[in-house]
């Protein structure tokens, strides 16, 4: 029975059951190259993960020792379930075929349920896989293939194989898979087989062997007592044996004789199985791994035996691995400055042999001599100025380069000090950096001017650096020149024209801040406009209802006034009988039943009067203080639909109103009730046609949280839907000129938001009519003494404060409209298509025609079209959006300035010239020209309003 040698690891002691513990189980001894490169591979693969994992190392020693007697194997597995009982082995691994094998067969009595994973085992295939459970590894497959192709282009003569084995099966088995793969080549080998137990007699058979054959190594011998020869051992007896060459197709020979192949390495394999076990050691699944990883080969070869058979290293394949290769050149001379100096240090020492040795040698001379010219020729080519001095400073050495940079000959400066190459003051400078430098030994760069051959100055960087001999005495100083003038040149450029990029940075961010703060003022004031309209739009509805009230108290006072008047003229009647003492019983029945009557009819008149009146307080109130009290929400809302009812009786829809009775709230009814005004008279005006009123539903239910939704819905045309998005917006409508303002449901908006702090949304679709949702709080949050500042809200939830101040002023607006139109008229010259040209020739040509009629409303309505044609011809949505909303405030303006202008012939002559220019520069496409005219316009319209006395027009002044 083989003897278990076991060798545990544990880098570091962990708490039990916080590190992965494995077992790995060696076929074969500690000290046989192969197992010790696996084994070293391995751990070496492992990394970090060998620090925090504990392993433990089994050698079966299956070479030396086989397990042959039966029931060997089981007796040697229970001896390792013995020893690792209770230890929770979490992996195990195997090298090679018998530690496989045990492994396979014992694993549940050893470590159970646990992972198994392998390396090294011999032609290992997919197929052995199935039916195998957790188990994964590394084949070890000779790439035979790639060897045989190798050795027939290294050595295209050779035509016969010595192989040299052993009498194990693997080799047999291997010598099998080479033969099939030999007979399958272009140019097969004639195979010879030397697998004797002995390795004395193999190596006696290859003595009597020709030159020209090679041998491939497979197998390990015994020696004369029987023992296992070692593989390197194997192949350093082959070399010393014969003169032939040796390849393989395994690593472990390479280094010892033979030449090396494409081989298989235990060290990669190795390595190639540690990935696998820290793949499992991180928590990944042995199912989700490459089971079987395909024998990591490489090609591999020894340079001693390369240089021995004489061939080169290129011969070799692509990325070959070469061992024991020579330094080369570039190894031994890193540095191309270095190896200069080196060079000098040579030449000088040649010629310090030259001269004490003189004529004694012809040949030594000769060869002095080529290296001079080859160092002459050196400095020659570099493109720098070099130069080389002795000690004493005098120049000895120099390129022609170094000659014109000065403006000298070889005669002026050879074995001359620096004085008769620069001005004194340079020329003072250069020698104390060169005593300086000879003092330190050591290297010396700096820069500074040098005088040119032209009497100019440049700006030069100097390299130099001591010559030392080998004994460590100096011979001098040898140098390089570099011009930097014009870098330096370009340096200044760069650095000036950053400064000026850094000023016109400067510059232009001013100019951006600037215009940044003027738009944010148009900004400003367009917002304070909008929140101006919102609030007259409220005043307005408050208007409507007002005079639907009157018109409905008309009828009630009317029948009161004629009553009272008919009661009048009875009672003179009676009065005048009595006074002339004719008056009857029946007279006086006859008035006491008209009077009975007449009463009767004035008292319920009277009362339906009061109603109105009260219901119309109650409303008003609400609407103008906007306070905050409890109410019903049932009564408040059949006050506003009775109203509603009363101002549209003509075309009015079918109200339905579906709200508890008891439903109360403590909110702000005079914004409650806006809304649903707003969203009644929204559904007169958009949803139904004149001949179908169709029918409005308001429902409200408590949906819980301490908030009420309320439901309008109504079965109208309904909203398309590229509208849809865009309906809470300002100024938005499908109605304009036909009862449409753009401001009703963004004041619904605001109030649900901003007041009553709730959410609204709306849900429609075209022919099916639509439904607008609110859910406010049964409680509306609490307000202070005063209002706060109002906030004009969009859907997208932006919000701008409004400060505390009175209305804009005209001049504010005209602010806006100028920056706008000027804006405008520059985009639109850039962007306007050839269908915007069309259409506002067509607007243009009707505007000028409007200039030579009298009449007031063609010419108002001709300029708003052709100013919003400009608008949309620039394709800028904000753009266009701002400038409508402002031309649309202008509008009482822009009439109040034609009605002002029109009768002077001479203002409405500009008017019309500047728009024609204006018109043109637009066509054109001149950007700058169309901004300039359309600012000259706005200051003439200035100038010209500010002269008239008409005052204030539509409410602006």
């Amino acid at each position: 029975m083989a003897v278990l040698q076991s060798a545990p690891l544990q880098a570091q002691p962990q708490t039990p059951g916080a590190s992965p513990r494995v077992l790995l189980l060696h076929s074969y001894h500690q000290g046989l190259p192969w197992t010790d490169s696996l084994h070293q591979g391995f751990v070496a693969g492992l990394g970090a993960r060998a620090q925090s994992s504990v392993l433990y190392v089994e050698y079966m020693d299956a070479l030396r020792i086989p397990l042959l007697r039966p029931g060997a194997d089981t007796a040697f597995a229970e001896q390792l379930a013995q020893r690792y009982r209770g230890r929770g082995i979490d992996i195990l691994v195997a090298t090679d075929d018998a530690a496989l094998r045990l492994l396979l067969a014992h694993r549940e009595r050893i470590a159970p349920g646990r992972p198994l994973l392998f390396a090294g085992a011999n032609n290992f295939r997919e197929e052995q896989l199935q039916g195998l459970e957790n188990l994964a590894g590394v084949a070890e497959t000779p790439d035979f293939a790639a060897n045989l192709e190798l050795m027939q282009r290294l050595h295209p003569l050779a035509h016969k194989l010595l192989v040299v084995g052993d009498a194990t099966a693997t080799f047999a088995s291997n010598l099998a898979m080479l033969q099939a793969v030999n007979v399958q080549q272009a140019r097969p080998f004639i195979i010879d087989s030397l697998a004797g137990e002995r390795v004395d007699d193999t190596l006696a058979a290859l003595r009597q062997r020709a030159s020209d054959q090679l041998v491939f190594l497979m197998g390990r011998p015994l020696d004369a007592r029987g023992d296992l020869v070692s593989g390197p051992q194997v192949a350093a007896m082959l070399r010393q044996t014969v003169a032939l060459p040796i390849y393989s197709a395994w690593d472990f020979y390479l280094g010892h004789g033979i030449v090396g192949g494409r081989l298989v390495s235990g060290g990669q394999q190795g390595r190639a199985l540690a990935d696998l076990a820290g793949a499992l050691m991180s928590g990944k699944s042995i199912t989700t791994l490459n089971r079987l990883v395909q024998s990591p080969n490489q090609f591999a070869f020894d340079y001693r035996e390369l240089d021995r058979l004489g061939m080169e290293v290129s011969q070799l394949p692509q990325g070959s691995q070469v061992l024991h290769r020579p330094p080369g050149v570039v190894q031994r001379y890193p540095q191309l400055f270095v190896a200069a100096v080196a060079l000098l240090l040579v030449l000088a020492t040649l010629l310090v042999l030259q001269i004490l040795y003189g004529r004694r040698n012809r040949a030594l001379s000769r060869a002095l001599e080529r290296e001079l010219t080859l160092l002459e020729a050196l400095m020659g080519a570099v493109p720098l100025p070099m130069f080389f001095k002795n000690n004493a400073l005098r120049y000895q050495r120099f390129n022609d380069t170094f000659l014109r940079f000065l403006g000298k000959t070889r005669e002026q400066l050879l074995d001359q000090t620096v004085e008769a190459a620069a001005p004194h003051v340079q020329a003072m400078t250069f020698r104390s950096k060169d005593e300086a430098l000879m003092e330190s030994g050591g290297m010396q760069v700096y820069e500074t001017q040098v005088t040119a051959a032209d009497g100019s100055l440049h700006d030069v960087v100097f390299h130099k650096a001591v010559v030392r001999l080998a004994d460590g005495s100096s011979e001098g100083i040898v140098g390089a020149m570099l011009d930097v003038t014009d870098l330096r040149r370009i340096q200044r450029d760069l650095r000036e024209l950053n400064q000026e990029l850094e000023a016109r940075v400067a510059q232009r961010t001013r100019d951006l801040v600037c215009a940044n703060d003027e738009l944010q003022r148009a900004v400003d004031s367009l917002s304070l406009a909008q929140d101006e309209l919102v609030r007259s739009e409220r005043l307005s509805s408050l208007g409507s209802m007002v005079a639907g009230v009157a018109h409905e108290l008309n009828t009630p006072i009317g029948n009161s006034l004629t009553v009272a008047t008919t009661l009048q003229h009875s009672m003179a009647e009676l009065a005048e009988e009595f006074r002339t003492g004719s008056m009857r019983r029946s007279s006086l029945d006859t008035f006491l039943r008209n009077g009975e009557f007449a009463t009767g009819i004035l008292a319920r008149s009277l009362e339906r009067a009061a109603t109105l009146v009260t219901n119309f307080k109650e409303l008003a109130v609400d609407q103008i203080s906007d306070r905050r009290r409890t109410f019903r929400l049932r009564g408040m809302v059949e006050e506003i639909v009775a109203t509603f009812t009363t101002n549209h009786h003509e075309r009015c829809p079918q109200v339905v109103v579906d709200v508890a009775p008891d439903l109360e709230l403590e909110s702000y009814p005079g914004a409650l009730g806006q809304i649903l005004q707003n969203l009644l008279d929204n559904a007169l005006t958009h949803a139904f046609s004149d001949s179908e009123p169709g029918e409005v539903r308001i429902a409200a239910i408590a949906s819980g949280a301490g908030k009420v939704q309320i439901n309008v819905s109504d079965n109208g045309k309904g909203i398309a839907a590229a509208d849809l998005a865009r309906i809470f917006e300002p100024f938005f409508t499908t109605r304009l000129g036909f009862g449409g303002s753009g401001l009703g449901l963004f004041v619904v908006y605001r109030l649900v938001t901003q007041v009553l702090g709730g959410r609204i949304r709306v849900s429609s679709q075209p022919g099916r009519g639509t439904m607008l949702s609110l859910e406010v709080p049964i409680q509306a949050p609490a307000r202070g003494q005063r209002d706060p500042q109002p906030l004009v809200s969009t859907p997208s939830g932006a919000q701008v404060e409004v400060p505390a101040v009175s209305l804009h002023l005209r001049e504010d607006l005209l602010d806006i409209r100028e920056l706008v139109e000027s804006k405008a008229a520059a985009a639109a010259a850039v962007n306007a298509t050839e269908s915007d040209k069309r259409y506002l020739q067509k607007l243009f040509d009707r505007l000028d025609a409007s200039f030579v009629s009298d009449d007031l409303e063609a010419q108002v309505e001709c300029d708003f079209a052709f100013h919003i044609a400009i608008l949309e011809a620039t394709h800028d949505p904000a753009l266009v959006k701002v400038g409508a909303a402002v031309i649309q405030l202008m509008y009482g303006h822009i009439r109040g300035n034609l009605s002002g202008m029109n009768p002077n012939p001479r203002r409405r002559a500009s008017l019309r010239e500047q728009h024609r220019m204006l018109f043109e520069a637009i066509m054109a496409g001149d950007a700058n020209a169309a901004t300039a005219l359309a600012a000259a316009h706005m200051a003439f319209v200035r100038a010209e309003g500010a002269d008239r006395k008409a005052g204030p027009v539509d409410g602006v002044w």
